[in-house]
């Protein structure tokens, strides 16, 4: 078990070398608003499964360095606080909606839909929500994208008001895409459904060789995907949190092997 990395202290380090190496920071909306592409962008990404408290604690951390990120919060008790993303959006954070009707309602793609409105209405009545990501519940046959890859629903996008979908309306080709799924950093590795179509390869051995890559920013574009609750603030959360992420991991290991 690596000691250093899935830290704050870890994290801080990563942010440092990204607020250096990209002048342009943005939201996950702001990057969607745009007629096109940047030539030179960082997009900080966090999926809130559970745990929202991490969520506060890292959101913090990047508004003490100037930095705002995009938050996606599922509609279950274990993500959605609305005191804590109320506190996360004073910050300047982006608050996104990390759906996953499709798993809920297995399968059934009008029960899917209805679900998606009543928890998107839900959630503006909080905060505004302008972007979505799915969540990916690898333990679960279904891609909850397949509610949009259709034109109707593209169109059913646009009518509820949503920028787009991070998967699905983000052209990735020359976009490197760093993920700590499977609280590893490489693309293949304990990773079902998280993965985009690029052309940069941003796979890693190990937090410090993804630290070189952010220092040097070799690539002009970067998003870079955090789950908060995998990082920890002390030693006793880092052991139990690599405990439940590899119990995770072999569930993973398992459901891939059967499906």
């Amino acid at each position: 078990m690596n000691q250093t990395d899935f830290t704050l202290e870890a994290y801080k380090d990563y942010l440092q070398a990204i607020k250096k190496g990209y002048s342009q920071i943005l939201t996950f909306a702001e990057l969607m608003a745009m007629p096109e592409q940047p030539a030179q962008f960082c997009c900080i990404r966090h999926d809130v499964d559970r745990r929202p408290q991490c969520a506060l604690r890292m959101a913090s951390l990047e508004a003490e360095l100037g930095i705002r990120a995009t938050y996606y919060f599922r509609a279950k008790s274990c993500s959605w606080d609305e005191v804590l993303v109320q506190e996360i959006a004073l910050m300047g954070h982006e608050i996104g909606y990390h759906y996953e009707n499709l798993s809920d309602t297995n399968g059934d793609f009008s029960l899917a839909y209805g679900d998606f409105v009543k928890n998107l209405e839900n959630f503006r009545k909080v905060v505004p929500i302008e972007t979505i990501s799915m969540h990916g519940r690898p333990l679960k046959p279904y891609d909850n994208r397949d509610l949009w890859r259709t034109d109707e629903g593209q169109s059913r996008l646009k009518e509820l008001s949503i920028l787009g979908e991070v998967y699905l309306n983000i052209d990735y080709s020359s976009v490197a895409y760093v993920t700590d799924t499977g609280r590893n950093w490489s693309q293949s590795k304990s990773n079902r459904r998280d993965t985009v179509m690029s052309a940069v390869s941003a796979s890693f051995t190990s937090g410090e060789e993804l630290l070189r890559y952010l220092t040097d920013r070799p690539s002009d574009k970067l998003v870079f995907q955090i789950h908060p609750e995998r990082w920890s603030a002390d030693y006793l959360e880092h052991v139990a949190q690599f405990g439940r992420d590899s119990f995770i991991n072999f569930a993973k290991l398992i459901a891939s092997r059967v499906a």
